[in-house]
């Protein structure tokens, strides 16, 4: 009964919210309407900075309440105003002005009567569930409430300010990320200057910043980058696409430090580079000899080698080129270390599998920039090939490697460790029914709700397809049962909307430790955990089985 009426309560405010843009779209259509009419007399600059201010804030809103028509019509005429309010000369005619008000209106009667409106909402809103504070910063209060209980459904708790100035005033403890409408300011000293208004607000705020417009093109994103964005979405704003972003921004403020393997014959050298990088929160190693750099490697697990060009037996290309020749280190960055001008032995060294340079003397700014550089580009390189593309966890081959060196680890290291499959109940119906933007919409929210739950040290998989795996090291079956029945419970309360009709969908998950199976390898754990799983769905799905069927939580 509680959840009924949560579900209603919900329904009830969304209505309303929708109810109430749509009625403000009456008065911001009618004001566009008089700003029109105004700009058939020149002269009529005053009349045209009203409108395309008007033009601009239709566009970034109306697409995310479902006018999506609307707002793809205000941003194009707010491109033909912007062009002539930025021409070097005034234009002595009138703007052609003619049929606006009614392109509009037919735009908004197309999406009326297409009733495309999409979003993802949660029955159940907890801010004390919530794992990362962040701060929304939107001038349309409407929009904000929308974007802000989209948001809380996975687990972000959101505050909101409705400009710069309001931002500028809280003296709360910082956010751990900042959402904010790159317009949500003094309008006249963000056109003066739109390069560092934001720069010289936020200069303060050590957390990360997303910036979000009506615009789509080349000139906003260069000002979100130059005033410190880590990111830019155009609206209308894809909230749960946002949502996954930032919780994979969050993930990377919390990733483990860089690992850097120097090999340096000049103790000296290697102690000062060293120090330069543990300074900036790098894990270091430091190795004389060359002979012993493969073992090394193997066992401290480099993410960057630093090498010495010329070394006691061996030069720096060579073990370069070794190190290339192995599978497992053909993608690892090689930094050379050197004096050497000599144009012709640097390309020799650089094709034998280095990278770059960094001569001697060694700038300690410069190397700490350098390798972390080096290392992102890795880490990215290593993302795109591993990862699923729409949920942001790993592909069902790393999954397999990563169990494997769990496995393998254990055996050395004995230590618990779980495996649990899970897939999406009925999810064909899902895709029958509401189509596979929508399928893909609920595949997402599972990805970003997994990444939300769980450490970064566990590993998380989309299978494939709507089936999902999990491998979470120091946890016994009865604690990982336990977890995945929080994840459950949460994507139960999820209501993803197509027009206005809503649905939920649950999840089903099997789960098996290797104390109680401490004899099956790898694979057969997996196979536990998957058998586990189709019990679930036998004794009526929506539910954690434990192998053996050892308990069931629902």
């Amino acid at each position: 009964m509680a959840k009924a009426s949560a579900d209603t309560m919900l329904l009830a405010r969304l209505t309303d919210l929708k109810a109430a843009y749509r009625k403000r779209l009456l008065f911001d259509l009618e004001q566009i309407n008089q700003l029109v009419k105004a700009c058939t007399q020149p002269p009529h600059t005053p009349d045209m900075q009203a409108l395309h201010a008007a033009l601009h804030k239709l566009a970034g809103s109306a697409g995310t309440f479902g006018f999506a028509e609307l707002g793809q019509q205000a941003r194009r005429l707010e491109q033909v105003v912007s062009n002539a309010i930025e021409a070097s000369t005034p234009p002595d005619k009138p703007l052609e002005v003619s049929g606006w008000t009614k392109q509009l209106q037919n735009a908004l009667k197309a999406d009326e009567n297409r009733n495309a409106t999409r979003g993802v909402e949660s029955s159940e809103l907890k801010k004390d569930h919530s794992k990362h504070r962040v701060w929304l910063v939107e001038r349309d209060t409407i929009l904000a409430d929308y974007i802000r209980q989209q948001l809380n459904t996975f687990g972000f708790q959101v505050e909101y300010f409705i400009d710069s100035e309001e931002l500028l005033a809280c003296a709360k403890a910082p956010p751990d990320l900042l959402l904010v409408d790159h317009r949500a300011g003094r309008r006249s000293e963000i056109l003066k200057d739109p390069e560092r208004y934001w720069q010289d607000r936020l200069a303060n705020l050590n957390c990360p910043i997303v910036f979000t417009g009506a615009e789509e093109g080349f000139k906003a994103r260069l000002q979100a980058v130059r005033n410190g964005g880590s990111g830019y979405f155009a609206k209308p704003l894809d909230v749960p696409q946002l949502a996954a972003y930032v919780a994979s921004l969050l993930q990377e403020t919390r990733l483990e430090p860089e690992r850097v393997l120097i090999v340096e014959d000049d103790d000296e050298l290697a102690q000062y580079c060293q120090t330069a990088l543990v300074q900036a929160g790098m894990v270091v190693k430091c190795l004389s000899h060359p002979k012993d750099l493969i073992q090394t490697a193997s066992d401290f697990g480099p993410e960057l080698v630093l090498m010495d060009l010329w070394l006691p037996e061996a030069t720096g290309a060579e073990m370069a080129m070794m190190l290339s020749q192995t599978d497992r280190w053909a993608q690892l960055p090689i930094v050379y270390l050197s004096a050497e001008q000599n144009a012709e032995l640097r390309s020799h060294a650089l094709s034998m599998g280095g990278d770059a340079f960094l001569d001697k003397p060694i700038d300690p700014a410069l190397l700490v920039k350098v390798c972390r550089s080096r290392v992102r580009r890795l880490r990215n390189l290593q993302q795109a090939m591993n990862r699923d593309g729409l949920t942001g966890l790993v592909k069902h081959a790393s999954f397999k490697e990563a169990l494997l060196k769990e496995w393998a680890y254990t055996q050395r290291h004995p230590r618990a460790y779980s495996v649990v499959m899970l897939d999406i109940d009925h999810f064909k119906s899902v895709n029958d029914t509401y189509g596979h933007a929508v399928g893909d919409l609920v595949i997402a929210a599972v990805g970003t709700l997994l990444r939300q739950h769980f450490r970064t040290t566990d590993t998380l998989a989309r299978y494939g397809g709507e089936e999902f795996a999990l491998i979470l090291p120091d946890c016994t079956s009865s604690k990982a049962a336990e977890l995945v029945n929080g994840l459950r419970t949460a994507f139960q309360a999820i209501q993803f909307l197509d027009g206005d009709t809503s649905f939920s969908c649950t999840l089903s998950a099997g789960v098996a430790d290797n104390l109680r199976f401490p004899d099956e390898p790898a694979e057969g754990l997996l196979e536990q955990a998957d058998q586990a799983l189709y019990q679930a769905k036998n004794d009526g799905r929506n539910r954690v089985c434990l192998s053996a069927n050892e308990s069931v939580l629902k």
